[in-house]
């Protein structure tokens, strides 16, 4: 089975991976392009860059190795696209690697391949020059990364709010620009104020804020800003809004219940938000709440490249759904995985309480990803772990997008058959919570929030940020 492993060689060459190009980032093209040989199993990039999904560091190149075994070719290539003397090809083939030249359909023309019985003998190789052109492609540098960058976000803003702070310092670590200036104040009776620290005339103004805990606290703050924004005339305000406060009640599910996701999504319009972005709604549906824009993000690519990097079997592995509204989802991750998908039939007599019923699939002898949107109190998860046990799964994971984890639901988790349940930091959890119990992992957004902001800005598809997590 064929592999490629990707070099990044020095500080410019990660500066350059870095720089919007085509589709928003050199290295995520590269990646696609790379992607276009059907017969490639994975793609591993090696170097400093740990914002990129997946990279790992050059000292664990034998590690990987490793990994890859005696069978395929090993296509070797470097994200700088650097100028190809003969001498290059005969360093590398004349170590009795048995190398060759590797065609792609006229895009990827020319690349190393090794076969794989021969990688230890580049074990301990720092870095040989390798080259792999494309027709759309010239030779950049680190100038002109530099250049790209300016010319991109030079007009960009990125504004954080009280409960996604951290979540904007590394987006704007990624994107190598300061966070806008701003500041919440509160009056004694609790009114808010948002004041901007900086102009905003004529400017591309970014909100990160998820309204989580207190939700309507945090949700004021949006609206205040929004409006703020559009009374300063900024030219074009996106709202990000990793975890979407409300979203659960998006239909009236008994007689004289609001649609108070409908009401949400209105106010942050009137407010004067241009686009909206949120991951995983609880209700794809939401979209439709709008008349701008919505990226609704899923974060499902990257739980199976977390689960991916565990090497399972996929023959001992079953993702489970949780419930019938779940199954898409589940079933995305399932094809990622290579493995059955599984439902739990359940019924939720009140709020926050959960009936498990039936289990449809089996999950006898097998290891079992449980994935849903939502960890609020755990009782769901945890009512699906207990039937899941019941009928014979070995180890339990979870992996979902926002975690709430209210009314100590991580002691409960604790407690619970979940061996690991990996959330990402849409939502921050109070420290207290997360001391309660050693289970929970956290995966990050940021990096995929600064593609998307890359990909907004150069008007390039939002949908190629998931390129590096396939």
């Amino acid at each position: 089975m064929n592999n490629a492993i990707i070099f990044i060689r020095n500080e410019e060459e990660e500066q350059l991976s870095k720089a919007p190009y085509l589709g928003g980032n050199l290295l995520l093209h590269l990646v696609k392009e790379i992607r276009k040989l059907k017969d490639l199993h994975d793609i591993y990039i090696v170097g400093t860059d740990s914002e990129v999904p997946g990279c790992i560091t050059k000292k664990d190149i034998t590690e990987v190795i490793g990994e890859i075994g005696k069978e395929g070719k090993t296509l070797l290539v470097s994200p700088l696209f650097p100028e190809l003397n003969g001498d290059d090809f005969e360093k590398l083939l004349s170590r009795a690697t048995k190398g060759s030249v590797l065609v792609c359909d006229n895009e990827v023309l020319e690349a190393v391949a090794i076969c794989n019985e021969y990688l230890e003998d580049f074990a301990e190789l720092d870095y040989e020059p390798v080259e792999i052109k494309h027709k759309k492609v010239r030779k950049l540098t680190a100038e002109d990364a530099t250049d790209l960058k300016e010319e991109s976000l030079d007009d960009v803003i990125v504004f954080g709010l009280t409960s996604s702070k951290p979540i904007v310092e590394e987006v704007c670590n990624y994107l190598n620009i300061k966070p806008g200036k701003i500041e919440v104040k509160h009056f004694a009776d609790g009114e808010t104020l948002v004041e901007l620290g900086e102009s905003v005339r004529g400017k591309r103004c970014y909100i990160i804020q998820s309204t989580c805990k207190p939700v309507n606290d945090t949700l004021m703050e949006v609206l205040i800003c929004l409006d703020a924004m559009r009374r300063s005339s900024a030219a074009e305000v996106t709202c990000i809004i990793p975890y979407f406060g409300y979203a659960r009640q998006d239909r009236k599910a008994s007689p004289r219940q609001p649609i108070t996701a409908k009401l949400v999504a209105s106010m942050l319009e009137e407010a004067g938000a241009n686009r909206v972005v949120t991951f995983d709604l609880h209700a794809a549906q939401i979209q439709g709440f709008f008349h701008c824009p919505v990226d609704d993000l899923t974060t499902v690519p990257m739980m199976g490249h977390y689960f991916r990097r565990k090497n399972f079997n996929p023959d001992d592995v079953v993702v489970v759904s949780p419930d019938h509204g779940g199954v898409k989802r589940a079933r995305n991750l399932a094809e990622i995985l290579g493995t059955q998908l599984a439902i739990i039939d359940k019924r939720r007599p009140r709020p926050n309480v959960v009936e498990a019923c039936t289990v449809i699939g089996d999950v006898r002898d097998k290891d079992v990803i449980i994935v849903d949107d939502i960890c609020d109190t755990g009782g769901s998860l945890i009512a699906a772990s207990n039937i899941l046990k019941e009928n014979g799964a070995k180890d339990i994971y979870v992996c979902i997008t926002h975690g709430l984890f209210s009314n100590n639901a991580a002691l409960r988790i604790q407690d619970s058959p979940i061996k690991e349940i990996v959330c990402t930091n849409t939502i921050i959890p109070p420290a207290e919570e997360l001391s309660q119990t050693d289970k929970i992992t956290t995966l990050s957004v940021g990096w995929m929030l600064s593609k998307l902001i890359l990909a907004v800005s150069c008007h390039t598809p939002v949908s190629e940020v998931y390129a590096l997590y396939e």
